[in-house]
C-alpha cells in the first residue's frame, strides 16, 4: 500500500495525474481490485483523470460490482453515458453483475435494453451475465430463454444456468441440465454440489463429489467448503479427514480462514473435538470465524465453561465478536446451565459490543431460562421482545414446560405452534408427552385424535453411516436397504451378546 502511494506521488510530481496513463491504470487496478478497503483511494485517482478511457472505467465498474455498494457501478455507468464514453463487451457484464448483487431486476432489464442498442446482445460474456441476472432474480424462464437464443455456448454458459436452477428453482432440473452438459469444469461440479448442500441433500452432494474425484479434477476452495459442510451434516468423518489430508498436501497446512472454520465445524459436528482443537491451535492468524466455530463446537459437546473461556480469550486478544459468536456463547451457557452468565452476556451484547439482539438470541435466552425452570422469566423475555416470537422460541418454551411439567404454559405454546404448523407431528407428540407425564390420559387420546384428523405424522428418525466412503441411510421402520435383513440379524446378535454379558457380570 505504502509503495503504491509513493508511486502515485511520483506520478503527480511528473504531472501525469490527469492523463489516462498506463501507470495510473495499473495503480487504479491495484487499489480497486486488491482490497475492498482501498477502493476509495482508487476512486480518488480515477476522479483526477480528465478523460478516462473505457478500459479504466471498466476497472472501476468491476470493483464496484463486487463491492458492498454495487449501486456505485450504476452511477458510474450513468456518468460514462453522460460523457458519451462508448461501452464495450466488458462494460455490460460488470454492470449486470452489479444489478444482480443489488439485487435489482428492473435496473437489470434497463441495462439489457441498453446493451441491445449497442449491438452487444450476441456477445457470449454479456449473455452469460444475462443468464445470471435473470436466474438470480428467480426469473428462470427468461434465463433459459437467453440460454436457448445463444449461437455459441461455453462451459460457463451451462454452469451459470445450472447454478441458477440449483439455487433458485428445482435441484432436479439443475441435475438434468448438469447431466446434459457436453463438458464440465471444476466450477460446474462445485455449483451442483453447492446446490445439493443448500437444499440439505448431503448424500447426493457427497456422491457427486466422488464422481468428481473419478473424473480426475482438482477441487477448488468453493468445492471443498461445500463438501466439508456436507460431511459435517451427515457425520462423514472419514471423508472429512481425507479432505483435511488433501489440503495439507496442496497447501502445506496454510489454510484460508474460511477453510479452517469449515474444518473445525466439520470435526465438531462429526464428534471429534480433539481434531477440531488441533486445527484451531494450528491456525496462525485466527479470525472471528475460527473462534466462533470452536466456541460452538465446545458448546455442542457440553463444554460450556471452556466455551466461555474461549470467548474471554478471544476478546482479550482484540477479536471483535459478531452476531453468530453470541449465539454460540448463549448456547454454551444454556447447555451448561449457566443462567447468570448467559443473561450477563445477553445484556452486554448491545451495551459493550453494539450488537442488536436478533430473534435467534432471544430464542437462546428463552431456552436458557426454560431449561432452568424459570418459565415465568422466559415469558417476560418473550413479551419484551421487539419482534414477534417464532416457532423456535415457542418450541423451546414447550420443551421446557414438558421438562418441568408446566401444563398451563405448555398448552399455550403448543396451541400457537399447531396454529402455525398444523402438519408438524413433533408438536403434537410433545404435547402428548406432557399430558402422559401428568397422567392425563383423556387429553392424550384427544391430542392423538386431533393429530389423526389433520393428517399429521411425526417424521421418522433417520441416520446415515459411512462405510468405505460410501453412505448408507437408514430410516426408522424402513427395510428397503438391500442389506437390511443382514443388519437386523447382526444387531440381534449384538443385543443377545450384551444381555449374556450383563447376566455373567451381574
Amino acid at each position: 500500500m505504502q509503495e503504491a502511494k509513493k508511486l502515485h506521488a511520483h506520478i503527480i510530481v511528473k504531472g501525469l495525474q490527469t492523463r489516462d496513463h498506463p501507470l495510473l491504470r495499473k495503480l487504479i487496478s491495484f487499489f480497486a481490485l486488491s482490497n475492498p478497503s482501498f477502493l476509495y483511494y482508487a476512486r480518488l485517482i480515477f476522479n483526477a483523470i480528465e478523460n478516462p478511457s473505457t478500459f479504466t472505467c471498466n476497472t472501476m465498474l468491476r470493483a464496484y460490482a463486487n463491492s458492498p455498494n454495487p449501486i456505485q457501478a450504476i452511477l458510474l455507468y450513468n456518468h460514462m453515458h453522460a460523457q458519451a464514453l462508448p461501452p464495450d463487451n466488458y462494460t455490460f457484464p460488470f454492470l449486470l453483475k452489479a444489478c444482480s448483487n443489488l439485487p435489482s431486476l428492473p435496473k437489470g432489464q434497463e441495462t439489457h435494453c441498453r446493451l441491445v442498442k449497442h449491438g452487444l446482445n450476441a456477445d457470449i460474456f454479456v449473455q452469460n451475465s444475462l443468464i445470471h441476472l435473470y436466474g438470480s432474480n428467480s426469473d428462470i424462464k427468461t434465463a433459459h430463454r437467453v440460454f436457448n437464443c445463444m449461437f455459441e455456448r461455453d462451459v460457463a454458459s451451462w454452469t451459470t444456468l445450472v447454478a441458477c436452477y440449483a439455487n433458485f428453482d428445482s435441484i432436479e432440473s439443475a441435475r438434468r441440465l448438469f447431466d446434459d452438459m457436453p463438458a464440465r469444469s471444476v466450477v460446474s461440479f462445485s455449483a451442483m454440489v453447492a446446490g445439493y448442500v443448500r437444499r440439505g441433500r448431503f448424500k447426493e452432494a457427497l456422491g457427486l463429489f466422488l464422481d468428481f474425484q473419478v473424473a480426475g479434477m482438482e477441487p477448488n476452495d468453493s468445492m471443498l467448503m461445500s463438501v466439508l459442510s456436507a460431511c459435517a451434516n451427515v457425520g462423514a468423518l472419514d471423508s472429512g479427514r481425507w479432505i483435511h489430508s488433501y489440503l495439507h498436501q496442496i497447501k502445506g497446512g496454510e489454510f484460508d480462514c474460511r477453510i479452517t472454520t469449515a474444518l473445525i465445524d466439520m470435526y465438531c459436528k462429526c464428534g471429534s473435538v480433539q481434531d477440531a482443537w488441533f486445527v484451531f491451535e494450528k491456525a496462525n492468524d485466527k479470525q472471528v470465524g475460527e473462534w466462533t466455530a470452536m466456541i460452538t463446537g465446545m458448546a455442542m459437546h457440553g463444554f460450556g465453561e471452556r466455551s466461555i473461556k474461549l470467548f474471554e480469550n478471544m476478546v482479550r486478544l482484540g477479536i471483535q465478536p459478531n452476531v453468530v459468536t453470541f449465539i454460540a456463547l448463549l448456547s454454551a451457557c444454556t447447555h451448561a446451565g449457566l443462567v447468570k452468565e448467559g443473561l450477563r452476556y445477553f445484556e452486554c451484547m448491545k451495551a459493550e459490543y453494539g450488537i442488536q439482539p436478533t430473534i435467534e438470541h432471544f430464542g437462546c435466552v428463552t431456552d436458557l431460562l426454560g431449561r432452568a425452570g424459570l418459565i415465568d422469566e422466559a415469558i417476560k423475555i418473550i413479551r419484551k421482545m421487539p419482534m414477534k416470537a417464532n416457532a423456535a422460541i415457542w418450541g423451546a418454551l414447550l420443551t421446557a414446560c414438558r421438562i418441568h411439567r408446566n401444563v398451563e404454559v405448555g398448552e399455550i405454546a403448543a396451541r400457537w405452534l399447531i396454529s402455525e404448523e398444523p402438519w408438524n407431528g413433533a408438536v403434537y407428540m410433545s404435547l402428548v408427552g406432557l399430558y402422559s407425564e401428568l397422567g392425563r390420559r383423556d387429553d392424550v387420546e384427544r391430542v392423538k385424535k386431533e393429530m389423526k384428523d389433520v393428517g399429521s405424522r411425526k417424521s421418522p428418525g433417520c441416520s446415515m453411516v459411512e462405510v468405505d466412503r460410501a453412505f448408507h441411510e437408514f430410516v426408522a421402520g424402513d427395510k428397503s436397504h438391500p442389506r437390511a435383513v443382514e443388519v437386523c440379524l447382526n444387531l440381534g446378535e449384538l443385543i443377545v451378546q450384551e444381555k449374556e454379558n450383563t447376566w455373567i457380570f451381574s
